[in-house]
């Protein structure tokens, strides 16, 4: 019995690797939620076997005193505690459908990282064939991904060709940020395989796993890679007893670091938007951008520096923080500071730091062990060194996601195993049974395997239908409200829902969207009620969760969209309104929405206030410049409003309705300044090419300016189109001829 249990954990552990492969399109985020989601399945699944085998046998179970394993649960158990102290528990614990991250996330992680070490406890050999097993699972991912890049179909729609590649992962970053462990293993086993014709293999799939690094276009996974192999080479160089050796490769240190600086220096003229030109450029705008979302990290993880605002609560820092300057490179809300190392300490603080580090430099010490021990020849202790160096690297740079993190894990699973070997003599413990009483291992997995199915059900099916049921929601908006209705309010009618925020901003959204389209009158009173029961659930979600500023928008848009439907003042989102502005008092989106409430109050006065602390903080964009002159009209300042509109137009602002400048056009035809009118007209036609009358009055503006000939065109263009409108165009043509 227990040779089968150990069979069935095993292959439910290898079966996890298979994570980065799915992608369920009926699921919410599904390039996310499909991975997470199949991941927790196989990990609770081998649970109980788990806690058989080390109920079953103690030389199973792991060495709770390595320092490395210490690491790891500290970590874990900080996290835990954070989640309790921090800014929004529920969050921190079960995290949110679009990461999947959170303490429930990491558990399952931890949990890998010690199903790894019971593989290596019970045989040697079964670790090898699981670290065979992730290379492979990372080639096929890859081939996957430059089939895509070649232009031939793959498992799944690649959302970043044509440009990048992300495989199965929809975001390059993420698919880069996998490969680097799988990369280095594939390494690893190429320089310790004797047979030449398996080394080519592995060697092939160290290629295959760079030219997909290469064509995501991820400059942090490829600055990490570079860092980290410079730094190993260096290591060797300096460990390696061969003069020679050393010599000619401090020499060759030499030339690279000179051609690096070469390139750096000359990145201007390198080929605009290649990968090389994305390496060597330092100050780009994606550089800028990240810059300040580090300081802002920085600042923020002074409010909680020693357990910080809790995991996956970065988003209150974000919001509180804001920099506007971040407005002239990237306008989204960040739920990430794009740092994972800066991301720990924000959310976990110095204490969470420090145990993550802790968790890198006895993962390093390990290795440094294995090598000291001759476990480890000096070659591959230096390409498992440049494993973690190039993700900590690339960790620097972006947020940790599902698939990395389950090769990071699974690899500290190895490392302790490294650790392991290097203290006691390298033997494969049998797989026998041994004299043990099984009453209580039996016992042990009953009551686990029941208690299993439950947490599958509770923490994965159920958020499975609601993920799904939103995700069918979204899609039935547009083709058949009523059905789309169905599917929301199932999804809030079901228990366990572990993203209830999700649930209720895309219900909101839904609600919102069909209050905003013309309807038959039967359908008038079903989009009063979808308003109601959408307002009502985001009105509980907010106020539970109380300090998320988007929360609080999509509640105050709900509730006048609500007032509108039923034509009543919209006083009632006011406090909605002020709450989101006090929670992130420098988001342009915010003002915004209070800019909106001060339209429908008719409150001009108050729309040209606000306005003018818009583009304060966001000075650049012309769109709210644009938005500033329109409250100036609207307020009767017309000289400040033409003012601010000219300025506008000079840096390049665009319109989508006649209806945004056609008091801008007016004003120039009332001073007859006909230069100014035409390039207007020539816009507004463009926007309402059926409407008559702009081209009329195009055509007397080109005559107002001596173009008789464009005059005289646009008026036979409206004969043509408008035969009722023929005598007073050739009235018109008449009066250009006697001009």
């Amino acid at each position: 019995m227990k040779k089968w249990i150990l069979y069935s954990f095993a292959s439910l552990v290898f079966l996890a690797l298979l994570t980065p492969l799915w992608v369920f399109k009926d699921l919410l985020f599904p390039y996310i939620t499909s991975k997470a989601f199949f991941f927790r399945i196989v990990i609770e699944a081998a649970l109980p076997l788990y806690a058989y085998l080390l109920t079953a046998d103690k030389k199973l179970r792991p060495q709770l005193k390595n320092p490395l394993n210490i690491a790891v649960l500290i970590f874990l158990l900080i996290n835990i505690i954070s989640s309790f102290t921090g800014v929004n528990t529920s969050r921190s614990l079960w995290g949110n459908f679009e990461r999947m991250g959170g303490v429930y996330y990491l558990f399952h992680l931890v949990t890998l990282y010690f199903y790894v070490q019971l593989l290596a406890q019970a045989g040697g050999e079964y670790l090898k064939r699981f670290l065979q097993a992730f290379i492979i699972v990372a080639v096929l991912v890859t081939i996957n991904g430059i089939i895509g890049w070649m232009g031939v179909s793959g498992l799944v729609l690649d959302p970043s060709l044509p440009t990048r590649v992300s495989s199965t992962f929809g975001n390059p970053i993420f698919f880069a940020s996998y490969l680097i462990f799988p990369m280095f293993l594939a390494a690893y086993f190429a320089v310790q395989e004797e047979k030449i014709v398996v080394k080519v293999l592995y060697w092939t799939a160290v290629f295959l796993q760079v030219v997909g690094v290469y064509s995501s276009g991820t400059r942090g996974a490829t600055v990490g890679i570079i860092i980290a192999c410079f730094l190993a080479a260096l290591l060797y160089l300096i460990l390696t007893k061969n003069s020679n050796i050393r010599r000619y490769g401090f020499i060759a240190i030499g030339v690279f670091v000179v051609l690096a600086g070469t390139l750096i220096a000359n990145h201007s003229r390198l080929p605009a938007g290649t990968t090389l030109s994305r390496l060597a450029n330092l100050r780009d705008s994606n550089t800028e951008s990240r810059l300040i979302q580090w300081r802002m990290a920085l600042e923020g993880a002074k409010k909680n520096p020693l357990l910080g605002v809790g995991a996956e609560n970065y988003y209150v820092i974000s919001d509180a923080y804001y920099n506007p300057e971040l407005y002239k490179y990237d306008r989204s809300w960040f739920d990430k500071p794009h740092n994972f190392i800066l991301e720990v300490l924000v959310t976990n603080g110095l204490l969470g730091l420090l145990a993550y580090f802790g968790m890198f430099v006895f993962s390093i010490y390990g290795i440094w062990k294995a090598y000291r021990e001759n476990l480890l020849g000096l070659v591959e202790a230096c390409i498992f060194f440049a494993a973690l160096i190039a993700y900590q690297v690339q960790n620097i740079f972006v947020f940790d996601t599902v698939s990395a993190s389950v090769a990071f894990y699974a690899f500290l699973g190895f490392t302790i195993y490294l650790w392991r070997e290097s203290v006691t003599i390298p033997q494969s413990l049998p797989v026998k049974h041994n004299n043990f009483n099984l009453v209580a291992p039996s016992i042990v997995l009953g009551v686990s395997a029941v208690l299993m199915l439950y947490i599958q059900y509770a923490s994965n099916i159920a958020s499975l239908k609601i993920a799904k049921r939103v995700n069918y929601g979204l899609a039935y908006t547009q083709q058949d409200p009523r059905r789309a209705a169905e599917y929301f309010e199932s999804a809030l009618s079901y228990p366990f829902n572990l993203d209830p925020r999700e649930t209720a901003n895309r219900y909101s959204d839904f609600a919102v969207r069909l209050s905003h389209t013309a309807v038959s009158p039967e359908l008038t009173s079903f989009v009063l009620e979808q308003l109601d029961k959408s307002v009502a659930n985001q009105l509980i979600i907010t106020e539970k969760t109380n300090n998320d500023p988007l929360l609080w928008m999509r509640l105050a848009i709900g509730e006048m969209a609500q007032a509108l439907a039923k034509n009543q003042q919209v006083d009632a989102s006011k406090s909605a309104v002020e709450k989101a502005i006090s929670l992130a008092p420098k988001r342009v989106e915010l003002l915004q929405l209070k800019m909106q409430y001060d339209g429908n109050k008719k409150d001009w006065a108050d729309a040209v206030t606000v306005a003018q602390t818009i583009v304060n903080l966001n000075p650049v964009d012309p769109q709210l410049r644009w938005q500033l002159a329109m409250a100036y009209y609207l307020n009767s300042q017309i000289e400040e409003a033409i003012r601010v509109g000219d300025d506008s137009i000079v840096k390049g602002v665009s319109f989508t309705q006649l209806q945004q400048f056609a008091w801008y056009i007016q004003y120039y035809q009332s001073k007859n300044d006909y230069l100014k009118v035409i390039p207007l007209l020539e816009r507004a036609v463009t926007l309402q090419p059926n409407e008559i009358g702009l081209y009329v009055e195009l055509a007397k503006s080109y005559a107002g300016v001596g173009d008789n000939d464009h005059a005289t065109a646009l008026a036979k263009q409206v004969i043509n189109s408008n035969p009722s409108q023929k005598a007073a165009m050739e009235v018109f043509i008449t009066s250009l001829g006697k001009k």
